[in-house]
């Protein structure tokens, strides 16, 4: 089993959201604990190319972390809320999805999110990053949204993470169907269902993975 937990805090080993992601990984071997904000990811050009190719033609670390999560059963996003949503650096790095969201690339694995803030939007934020998953076909098991002081997390928040993986870790075991968000996933293939035959001339490459699925 592999879990990849996507951290998007800048604020590295004091960060409360990495403590509780890593709480909430510790249920899975092989899981992988990700800081985006160590990384070069720049933001989206929109230049299109990703339409064209199947995957980014930046040189930086987008596409080496995404390999990571196509290759994992389960992924984990987790922020900070600054000013009511999620880091710059976390947003950069959703910000370059656009062909996997097309394409529903993630579709069958399962997700689980977390959401931390000093006062508020952390429900808002954590709504944000669980939809943004079920749109690339991900089951999410659940989230985590809380408010917290400076200084380590405290054992009821700790436990709550814990709790949240081990859900993400039996979901995957099981292979846990959930109809809700099935059928919501269903919905949103079959608007893209039509977009990908308007648009198969601008969209080439997705076009194509979209009939070599079986999807047109």
């Amino acid at each position: 089993m592999k879990i990849s937990a996507i951290c998007g805090s800048p604020r590295r080993e004091k960060s409360r959201t990495a403590q509780l992601t890593r709480e909430l990984i510790a249920a899975a071997e092989g899981a992988e604990f990700i800081d985006v904000t160590r990384l070069d990811i720049g933001p989206c050009l929109a230049c299109d190319r990703c339409h064209h190719l199947g995957y980014c033609v930046q040189k930086d670390d987008f596409n080496q972390v995404f390999e990571k999560m196509l290759e994992a059963d389960g992924i984990v996003l987790a922020s900070p809320v600054y000013i009511y949503q999620v880091s710059a650096q976390l947003k950069m790095f959703l910000d370059r999805f656009a062909n996997p969201l097309h394409c529903l690339r993630l579709l069958g694995k399962y997700g689980a999110a977390v959401a931390t803030a000093g006062g508020s939007g952390h429900e808002e934020t954590v709504d944000y990053l669980e939809q943004f998953l079920q749109r690339l076909g991900v089951q999410c098991v659940g989230k985590l949204a809380l408010t917290m002081e400076d200084g380590p997390v405290d054992q009821e928040s700790a436990k709550a993470a814990r709790e949240l993986g081990e859900k993400l870790v039996a979901a995957i075991k099981e292979q846990k169907e959930f109809p809700g968000q099935l059928q919501t996933i269903e919905t949103r293939r079959a608007y893209f269902r039509d977009l990908m035959i308007k648009r198969r001339d601008r969209w080439p490459w997705e076009y194509r993975y979209w009939r070599e699925k079986g999807w047109l």
